[in-house]
């Protein structure tokens, strides 16, 4: 009753705001949600050994898309996690998958941001899909924020070796269909990082989902 009463305050205070037009209770009201862009065609990304990763993204990256996510990332309001991933369930193709990966941060960022907004989404997709989430992937270097950089081939220069497997997952993926799950696909270095350093533990196959592109 607690809980409930401080969510009920913190509403009250400090209520929600649509992320399209800034109606007040709702972080996306059914105006805005009924002029989002959504995303049909995958794009393909080559892996080494002639593997391909095919990728899907939700959502064309349109100005209030970026408000959501940058509400989720770098504000702080981590309740946004749950209504972007009910929209990936509802409204997105998602191929059979027997495991979620979730993009790592590197510690020190997520020290400060207090979460890992892809582990938030990925949580949230395994409560719809009944598909463990595992963090088999670790972050050991800190490439600074992939956003600030435009070109696919400094991205991937930022961002080689900083990915690892985690050892104790490794029998895990070994068979498996892995789903990436990421927030915002660009051009496709960190999920491509990422299925680089999958592909050594031997899944079936590798594919790709972010929100928005």
């Amino acid at each position: 009753m607690l809980q409930h009463s401080l969510q009920l305050i913190k509403e009250l205070l400090f209520p929600q705001i649509c992320a399209g037009c800034g109606a007040w209770f709702s972080p996306l009201c059914p105006y805005c949600y009924n002029t989002l862009s959504f995303h049909i065609l995958p794009k393909t990304f080559r892996l080494s050994d002639n593997s391909k990763m095919i990728v899907w993204s939700m959502l064309e990256f349109d100005d209030k898309v970026r408000t959501l996510i940058h509400r989720l990332k770098y504000q702080g309001m981590h309740e946004t996690a749950p209504l972007l991933a009910d929209l990936l369930y509802f409204a997105t193709y998602i191929p059979p998958i027997d495991i979620i990966v979730p993009v790592p941060l590197h510690q020190n960022r997520q020290h400060q941001r207090g979460y890992n907004q892809s582990e938030l989404l990925a949580n949230r997709l395994t409560h719809h899909l009944q598909t463990p989430t595992i963090p088999a992937l670790l972050k050991i270097a800190d490439s600074g924020q992939q956003a600030k950089t435009h070109s696919k081939t400094e991205r991937l220069q930022n961002l080689i070796g900083n990915f690892v497997l985690a050892p104790e997952y490794q029998a895990s993926i070994s068979g498996k269909r892995i789903l990436i799950l990421d927030d915002v696909l660009t051009t496709g270095a960190t999920l491509t990082a990422c299925g680089e350093v999958l592909l050594r533990a031997n899944p079936s196959e590798i594919l790709g989902l972010t929100i928005a592109h």
